[in-house]
């Protein structure tokens, strides 16, 4: 790409000069020569002020909000964040490539790396590095995207209406996926219900011969499938008649399914914790299904899928103990999740939970019900970290305790390990529970 042409993309203006660039990055840490830097600006920090050491970096462009005092060539925007979606929609228009876009309240990294997989077994595919899925990660995936791609897999997040509308429209996806819908960023969407709403916005980037594929299972599939109904639909689910099931066997150490497709089956052995996990490789299979992957593809493709990091990661902990890492994020539905995972295993149960972020004026009764779940799912002992996760250990009572660092959750957890043992670790991402989970596995200190 070059200034010049992608200036009228953007509704901006050269300062400096023409250039060629090939990569876009928003981060000066990761530059390593030839990129246009995005100088974006945040409550606080700004990245008009990182100009100069972007240029050192080896950035050979900047794209800015305002003139800045610098000999790199600059491309000058209204808004560097808007203008970075623009970008990368201009991008995403020179490839016709078929492209699957995956949302859900809980599961869609997991479903993502899942349809990733299976689709590398077709040719090359590009995904989202990690869980970059918002209105900055996105766009950066999208700019990745080169002649050498043959498929694109990407998950979209957000916490405010309007957000998935915005991207969805960016991706242009052929297939999109809808997860499920749970009490997760009610900060913004005040319930339930326009959390289901904000996920049926994915829909307004398929073209008129775009696929939606829907979670037969959760509460909102009704009202998915309506907001669909311009569109072909196909859904799955464990529990309710769908286009594609499976039956399930599940163990502490790894699922084995049976696939049902509408024309098909697949017996497939996975490598993941948890039912839920069952439902994620339902919903992979079923969109790759749609793409062509024969059944063979779908199984190896599922196969080869390992845990991730922090989300039902198994571990060794210290004194010989079983631990479970479900430190990236929380919500009420997948620490019920969790919970479900941990509460079969023989010995010793243990949680380790700090604060459930962003759910709003429900937020202390919704840690009260997590510690009544805990109880009532039979776990042995219950440790708690943050002001609101101190509502769950008040309500599971006799055998929890609360503490106010990690330091002092650790030194407490680490005493009540050993070999019959299995904790759980879990908490949102402010809670930073996984410093906690590293100092418990058998290396930590």
């Amino acid at each position: 790409m070059n200034l010049m042409k992608i200036a009228s993309a953007v509704s901006g203006h050269v300062m400096g000069g023409d250039v060629v660039f090939d990569q876009v990055t928003t981060d000066t840490r990761v530059l390593s020569g030839g990129e246009l830097f995005v100088a974006l600006a945040g409550d606080h920090y700004d990245g008009h002020d990182f100009i100069d050491e972007a240029k050192r970096s080896g950035a050979v462009a900047a794209m800015t909000s305002r003139p800045v005092d610098t000999d790199l060539p600059t491309l000058v925007v209204a808004d560097t964040r808007r203008s970075l979606g623009q970008l990368a929609s201009y991008w995403r228009g020179q490839f016709d490539i078929p492209m699957i876009a995956v949302t859900g309240s809980n599961g869609k990294t997991t479903v993502k790396e899942m349809m990733a997989s299976i689709l590398r077994e077709l040719g090359p595919t590009l995904s989202n590095a990690g869980n970059l899925n918002n209105e900055i990660g996105l766009p950066l995936t999208l700019l990745r995207m080169s002649e050498d791609h043959e498929y694109a897999v990407v998950e979209m997040g957000m916490n405010h209406a309007g957000e998935i509308r915005k991207l969805t429209r960016i991706a242009l996806p052929s297939v999109v996926v809808v997860l499920n819908a749970a009490p997760a960023h009610l900060e913004g969407l005040a319930d339930i219900t326009g959390v289901a709403r904000a996920k049926a916005e994915i829909f307004a980037g398929l073209n008129d011969d775009g696929l939606a594929i829907i979670n037969a299972d959760d509460r909102f599939a009704v009202y998915w499938r309506a907001r669909a109904r311009h569109h072909r639909t196909l859904t799955f689910g464990l529990d309710r008649p769908a286009d594609v099931t499976a039956e399930v066997s599940v163990d502490t150490e790894m699922l084995e399914l049976l696939i049902r497709l509408p024309n098909d089956s697949i017996e497939v052995k996975l490598n993941l914790l948890g039912r839920h996990n069952a439902a994620n490789a339902l919903a992979a299979a079923t969109a790759a299904w749609s793409m062509g992957c024969t059944p063979e593809q779908i199984r190896c493709g599922l196969g080869n899928v390992q845990p991730i990091k922090g989300r039902l990661e198994p571990r060794r902990g210290a004194a010989g103990s079983s631990l479970i890492d479900d430190t990236y994020n929380a919500n009420p539905v997948s620490l019920d999740v969790a919970i479900q995972c941990l509460a079969p295993r023989m010995g010793k149960r243990i949680i380790v939970l700090g604060d459930m972020a962003e759910l709003g004026s429900r937020s202390r009764d919704l840690h009260s019900a997590a510690g009544e779940m805990i109880r009532h799912a039979g776990i042995d002992q219950l440790l708690t970290m943050g002001d609101m996760a101190k509502n769950a250990s008040d309500a599971f009572g006799l055998g929890a305790s609360h503490f106010d660092s990690h330091e002092a959750v650790i030194d407490a957890t680490r005493s009540l390990l050993g070999a019959d043992v299995t904790c759980l670790v879990k908490g949102s991402r402010s809670a930073e529970m996984e410093n906690v989970a590293d100092a418990l596995t058998e290396t930590g200190s």
